[in-house]
């Protein structure tokens, strides 16, 4: 490994107990940016690519790891001593698919308990070998993982204006990626939570073959918290959750600033847990961001562990059929539900016998429906 980092970083890894892992380029850039941008105690961040690519990174503060030789061995020295892992990877090119599989195995068998946020490509943008390859991984990394987040680009872009020049929006992008990942990071950091630790956590991130959709908002003012929660709710990720998932659990994160009061904390803790429905398993924790100045964060990871279709693909009308009136919405319809996305069946007529027509129903010589004692003579 390369070690391009001042000795008071180097010094600051005995206090840490997770890491966050980029793996290629798109996973980098983001570890960079949380490196960087926000202050999170306890955290370890490493970056994994090709040499030629780790230049790009020189002064960037954080542990490399070489992919162009056998690096197995020292990751496995990274691990020791760590609590959690969080891995970051853009399932682009086939060096990442092969690096995040071999990373994925080895945290697995040192019994490490690992986050993946998976950054899937578009299908637009890529051919099918390269489609089916990124899904296979996804598949393979859901089975290893604690639990596994999945960020399509599709829905990336959808939070970036469509004016940006290309570096710009690429830019933004990372930025998103970074900010969601950091925000749900900090609970595990050490020395970072205000009312729980990360012990209490493991209750979502052992969960296997899980998906989630992670989602973050920001508020700030007098109306920090309902501005906070509206853009929350705005999240394209958790909008595709509740069209695409049955959701059972969440870990909610409210980040505040150093100064903000504790009742202050938890009057907006509740009002946040008032966007969830009651039959959600939720896990919510109050973290101190010394990197916010004003305001507060919302960060969330939504889990299902069943995948359906969404409803809108399920229905279908044949001939000579009305549809089902669509159910009136609950006043504050707006809360994520359990309930979303639940896969809709059609009733149809079953034969009751004489309740139904005037044939009785008959088995093996017998009228069901007589009672027992009157057809067997009792």
């Amino acid at each position: 490994m390369d070690y391009d980092i001042d000795q008071e970083f180097e010094n600051s890894y005995e206090q840490a107990n997770m890491l966050v892992v980029g793996v290629g380029e798109g996973g980098c850039k983001a570890v960079v940016t949380i490196a960087k941008d926000y202050n999170i105690p306890g955290l370890r961040p490493v970056l994994a690519d090709k040499r030629v690519a780790l230049y790009a990174f020189k002064f960037a503060k954080a542990e490399r790891i070489d992919l162009d030789v056998e690096w197995r061995e020292d990751y496995r020295r990274c691990l020791q001593g760590i609590s959690y892992v969080f891995i970051l990877v853009k399932l682009g090119g086939e060096h990442e698919i092969n690096a995040v599989k071999k990373m994925a195995q080895v945290t697995s068998e040192m019994n490490v308990p690992f986050v993946i946020f998976t950054q899937m490509p578009s299908k637009r943008l890529i051919g099918a070998m390269e489609a089916k390859a990124a899904e296979d991984t996804l598949e393979m990394l859901k089975g290893l993982a604690n639990a596994s987040v999945v960020i399509p680009d599709d829905t990336l872009f959808q939070t970036i204006s469509g004016e940006l020049d290309v570096k710009t929006a690429y830019e933004n992008a990372t930025k998103w990626f970074a900010e969601a990942v950091a925000g749900v990071a900090r609970p595990f950091a050490s020395e970072n939570v205000s009312d729980t630790n990360a012990s209490r956590l493991e209750w979502l991130v052992k969960q296997k073959n899980s998906i989630c959709s992670v989602g973050f908002g920001r508020g700030k003012g007098p109306n920090a918290v309902e501005e906070a929660i509206d853009s929350f709710m705005q999240s394209p990720f958790l909008k595709s959750a509740r069209e695409a998932f049955a959701l059972d659990a969440a870990l909610v994160i409210l980040c505040v600033a150093p100064q903000v009061s504790i009742d202050q904390a938890q009057r907006a803790l509740r009002k946040i847990k008032e966007v969830f429905d009651e039959s959600i398993h939720l896990e919510p924790c109050i973290s101190v961001d010394n990197s916010l100045k004003e305001g507060i964060r919302i960060a969330a990871l939504l889990r299902s562990t069943e995948s359906v279709e969404p409803v809108e693909q399920l229905e279908t009308v044949t001939e000579g059929e009305k549809p089902n009136p669509e159910l009136p919405r609950k006043k504050g319809g707006r809360k994520l539900k359990r309930s979303d996305g639940q896969m809709v069946f059609d009733f149809k007529e079953v034969n009751l016998g004489i309740f139904s027509k005037n044939e009785p129903t008959k088995y093996n010589g017998e009228n069901l429906d007589l009672p027992t004692y009157s057809r067997r003579g009792l």
